[in-house]
This record gives structure tokens, C-alpha cells and sequence, in this order.
């Protein structure tokens, strides 16, 4: 599991090279979307998504079903027993990957990206992402 929190996060899973380029790219444009709809004047060089609910990004062998450590509990089926706000699927250059925001607060929502690689072994999770994209269509 990867957190983004600031562009910072996201230069040094640039620089690391830790997801491809498409991807690293998509998070980059979501991210800066994201500070532009909360850095109203634009000018905080030092914006963090803390007071908003931050970009989470799961990767292969994250236990979707607890992610205590970003508020969706095992007792609740972490990601799978959350009511999304919404899910979508995104393709791009031969690569797929789900967008599920999940709102905690009148304030506060979380981000949270899915490679479908990562949940490849996992059927129940890639039909509920997918039964979550479809009923959004």
C-alpha cells in the first residue's frame, strides 16, 4: 500500500519507479486535479491532502477486505463491505486499473486505486470492483 499525500509522494514513486509510467502519470493528473480543487489560490507549494482524505494506492498482496490503517475496518469487510461513492474503471495503455472514492465525512474522502494486476488472484475482489463500475455506468 502506497500513500500520496503531497506531490512530494509522488516524485519519489516517479523517481523510483515503482508502478509504469501510464500509471504514474494518471496519479499525477489526479493529484494535481485534487490540489486544485482545495488550494483555492493556488500558491501553497507545501499542500497536503491531510484535511481532505488522501490518494491510496493498493498493490499485490494488500489484504483489501482489512485496511484498518486507513479507516476500513476487517469487522467491516474493509474495502469490499465500504458504499463507495463511486468506482470506476480506467484503461489506458494497455493497463487497468479501478478508482474507488470512499467518503468518510461531509469533509474528509479517501482515494483509492486498484491496479487489476494487483487483485488478479483475487475473483470475489475483481467482480465486486467490477459490479461497482457497472452500476456507475
Amino acid at each position: 500500500m502506497r500513500t500520496i499525500k503531497t506531490y512530494a509522494d509522488l516524485q519519489c514513486l516517479r523517481k523510483a519507479q515503482v508502478f509504469s509510467e501510464p500509471f504514474t502519470s494518471y496519479l499525477e493528473e489526479e493529484f494535481l486535479q485534487l490540489k486544485e480543487a482545495f488550494d483555492f489560490d493556488g500558491a501553497d507549494e507545501q499542500f497536503t491532502l491531510d484535511m481532505y482524505g488522501y490518494m491510496v494506492v493498493l498493490e499485490k498482496g494488500d489484504n483489501l477486505r482489512d485496511l484498518s490503517t486507513v479507516g476500513l475496518r476487517r469487522e467491516e469487510g474493509g474495502l469490499l463491505g465500504s458504499l463507495p461513492e463511486f468506482v470506476e474503471k480506467v484503461e489506458r495503455n494497455g493497463e487497468c486499473w479501478y478508482k474507488v472514492v470512499v467518503i468518510y465525512t461531509n469533509e474528509y474522502a479517501m482515494a483509492f486505486y486498484v491496479p487489476a494486476e494487483a487483485i488478479a488472484d483475487d475473483e470475489q475482489v475483481a467482480s465486486w470492483l467490477e459490479e461497482q463500475a457497472d452500476n456507475q455506468a
